[in-house]
């Protein structure tokens, strides 16, 4: 009976266990862009408290990089873990409550967008492209090699290429591909869709989507088929169906200007818009099943990095940053602006919704060097954290996308992970003792400063300098 009982309290602890385990089978973790990792379990979760990691590499950073790109969180066999990338070509595997390196898998190439996490034969796996033109997998909990997809030979005129984060779905992973040859014999120029079986990495098909860079895929099954979009720099968005062995177009939509970011989709109704912004500064809202656009905004400069879509309040809102200082809200429905918050610098990072504490809340990353945690129902400022300054002279903006934070939540427990261009991974719990928190600023809080200034300099200063030279003469 005792042996019986034992038996009995293993297994509970395993099929535990197995329900933690929680996947990232996205760029932002989900179509609808949202970034959070949430662990839900019978047992006490371990404590998420402050950490910086940096690893020292020998390889130098050049601009129009990601000094990090964003990460991926999963649980893995009971251990919150993110896997984050970066110029260092190098992927690492970060226990977020050991707060110590797993382990680090060193490509050929820049990895320049997030990993995916996804479950293959009952294994989590890691899966991410490098710029040496192929996509990697390896377990999660190990790093063991899983398997390895060159998807472009390589030639001695090949320059660059550049591989999207994955998207997983049905034992299926989509990836774009781009890769320029400049010899005129074979002249290349040419961006990819392809599918790679997620447990071999044999590729089933791919498809030109375009003669420039692509952003991530994402996915969403919708009226019984599974539609995967694609947004080419060049602006060109396009709907594909890939429910069968063959990838079929259903629609097309070109933007007014060049896109970084790739869409975000709304999940929980049967006719859900898709967004996306562009380097004209606007934010457009269409119809995924139609191609249709159904309503636009304007920011004051560009949206050049993906939105995020949450319920707040049972309404759905998507939530996008600007290089107008700006972080806006707006109703989905019909795209009222529900709040305009003007930070203290570019908002370059895609946000992330989530909850804290019971209340929504939505945090981004801006080029005043901080990291911003607002309400998400009033835009009001909740916290920021200082996150350094960039580890190179100058700013080149518009030529990449730096890395975004992404949320894990653990019980009571609200954590950041966010990995800086001043080549710092940060673990930052929300409302808990960090060292790095700061007093939340804001544009308007500057020009209060000068104002102040002002005050002083024409009340003190001014009248001092106007009596010297009379009190020189006496």
């Amino acid at each position: 009976m005792k042996a019986f009982t034992l038996l009995a309290f293993a297994i509970l602890l395993a099929c535990g266990a197995r329900a933690s385990d929680t996947i990232w089978p996205a760029q932002r973790g989900t179509a609808s862009a949202r970034g959070v990792c949430k662990w839900v379990s019978e047992t006490p979760p371990p404590e998420i408290r402050e950490w910086h990691f940096r690893h020292k590499s020998n390889r130098r950073y050049k601009t129009g990089l990601a000094v990090w790109a964003s990460p991926a969180v999963a649980v893995v066999g009971g251990r919150p873990m993110a896997f984050i990338g970066g110029y260092d070509q190098t992927m690492h595997a970060l226990d977020l409550a050991a707060k110590e390196e797993c382990w680090a898998k060193i490509t050929n190439g820049e990895i320049c967008d997030a990993p995916a996490v996804g479950e293959v034969d009952g294994e989590l796996v890691v899966f991410w492209g490098s710029a040496d033109r192929s996509v990697y997998a390896y377990a999660a909990a190990t790093g063991r090699r899983v398997w390895t997809r060159e998807l472009v030979a390589g030639t001695s005129t090949m320059t660059w290429a550049r591989l999207s984060a994955p998207l997983l779905h049905d034992g299926t992973l989509y990836v774009t591909c781009f890769a320029y040859d400049k010899a005129l014999p074979r002249n290349m120029q040419k961006g990819w869709l392809c599918a790679l079986d997620m447990r071999t990495g044999a590729e089933r098909w791919r498809r030109e989507v375009s003669q420039g860079p692509v952003g991530a895929p994402v996915g969403r099954r919708i009226g019984g088929r599974f539609i995967v979009f694609v947004a080419a720099q060049k602006g060109l968005l396009q709907a594909l169906d890939c429910t069968g062995t063959e990838p079929r177009p259903v629609w097309t939509f070109q933007m007014p200007h060049e896109v970084l970011g790739s869409p975000a989709v709304e999940e929980d109704t049967e006719r859900p818009l898709l967004f996306l912004g562009s380097k004209f500064g606007n934010l457009i809202a269409i119809d995924a099943l139609t191609g249709r656009e159904v309503w636009q905004r304007m920011a004051g400069n560009w949206i050049d990095n993906t939105a995020s879509v949450g319920k707040v309040d049972g309404e759905n809102i998507v939530v996008v940053g600007s290089h107008d200082y700006n972080l806006y809200a707006f109703r989905v429905a019909d795209g009222a602006m529900l709040w305009r918050r003007h930070l203290g610098g570019e908002v370059f990072s895609a946000p992330v919704l989530f909850e804290l504490e019971g209340r929504p809340a939505v945090a981004a990353c801006a080029l005043d060097n901080h990291l911003y945690v607002l309400d998400a129902r009033s835009g009001t400022v909740i916290t920021a954290f200082y996150t350094g300054q960039p580890i190179w002279d100058k700013v080149s903006k518009g030529e990449t996308l730096w890395g975004s934070p992404v949320v894990f939540e653990a019980g009571s427990q609200t954590a950041l992970v966010h990995g800086s261009f001043n080549d710092t991974v940060y673990v930052l719990p929300v409302l808990g003792e960090t060292t790095l928190r700061a007093r939340a600023r804001s544009s308007a809080a500057l020009w209060r400063g000068l104002g102040i200034v002002l005050v002083l300099f024409l009340g003190v200063v001014v009248p001092v300098l106007v009596k010297w030279p009379a009190r020189k003469e006496a």
